[in-house]
């Protein structure tokens, strides 16, 4: 039989093993490696924590202007710090979408500018792919059809890279982004509306409740003139329940879908 001293050794082995665990479950390091290791594994600086937090409320624009201001603070202490370089990418393009010209093109200059530092810096870490890639799809968007062409090739190849990278980062958001890119781009440019579906559609097997994905399958199905399926996909993000994680994008999205299911459904 175990002495009392053994048992009492190996109760407080197992204590420490499992207070280990737990820390590397939530721990900033855990966090930091996930989605790439060109980088060494470190714990997130406090301007980062902080600039976090102030993202968790981004329904008020004022606190990610309040968050971007910390990082540029950051950045410019360390230059080579990656977490900070590509949440500024980040940043940039939320408070780009939330903004009229001309400071949304000046913000989306940072923010692809940004993007690019990150890339730089760790090229093979997910984040800073995505959030160059967003921010030259927001740019095309922004500039309209003609001058967005011209940066069609650089959105494919960000979100190419992403899918690489991490399929499921942001839910998908590198597949979603490229099937965005077939809806809107001319055929010329590899435009193809029903890629574009495909596309969507496995984006939702993998996440079925992301209402930004429905909303872009809506698009597409009524490009396609499939206004039943459309139908379907835009009740369906009103009848979803709200997401502590995406809470304020479910909240536009949801008002998108009121709109087109009013222009394209009961109207008259």
């Amino acid at each position: 039989m175990r002495s009392r001293e053994t048992e009492t050794r190996l109760r407080f082995m197992r204590l420490a093993v499992l207070r280990g665990l737990s820390v590397l479950a939530v721990s900033p390091v855990a966090l930091v490696s996930v989605s790439g290791a060109d980088l060494p594994s470190r714990p997130l600086s406090s301007s980062v924590r902080e600039a976090d937090d102030y993202y968790l409320g981004r329904h008020m624009p004022a606190n990610v202007r309040k968050g971007l201001q910390i990082l540029r603070a950051a950045a410019a202490g360390n230059p080579r710090d990656y977490e900070v370089w590509w949440r500024i990418s980040k940043l940039t393009c939320y408070l780009a979408r939330h903004t009229e010209k001309p400071e949304k093109l000046k913000l989306l200059e940072e923010g692809v500018a940004a993007g690019k530092r990150a890339v730089q810096l760790a090229p093979r870490r997910v984040e800073g792919h995505f959030w160059l890639g967003a921010n030259f799809g927001l740019t095309a968007e922004t500039r309209g059809m003609l001058r967005g062409l011209f940066l069609v090739d650089d959105i494919r190849k960000e979100m190419e890279t992403v899918v690489e990278l991490n399929p499921d980062y942001e839910q998908a958001a590198g597949l979603r982004t490229l099937a965005r890119v077939y809806y809107r781009a001319p055929f010329f440019k590899g435009g193809d509306k029903r890629r574009s579906i495909d596309l969507l559609e496995k984006c939702l097997t993998l996440f079925p409740e992301n209402s930004l994905t429905m909303l872009y399958l809506a698009d597409s199905y009524l490009a396609l003139g499939l206004r039943e399926e459309a139908r379907k996909q835009l009740e369906k993000i009103l009848a979803l329940c709200p997401d502590p994680q995406y809470g304020p994008e479910l909240a536009e999205n949801q008002a998108e879908a009121r709109a087109r299911l009013a222009r394209h459904f009961r109207a008259g």
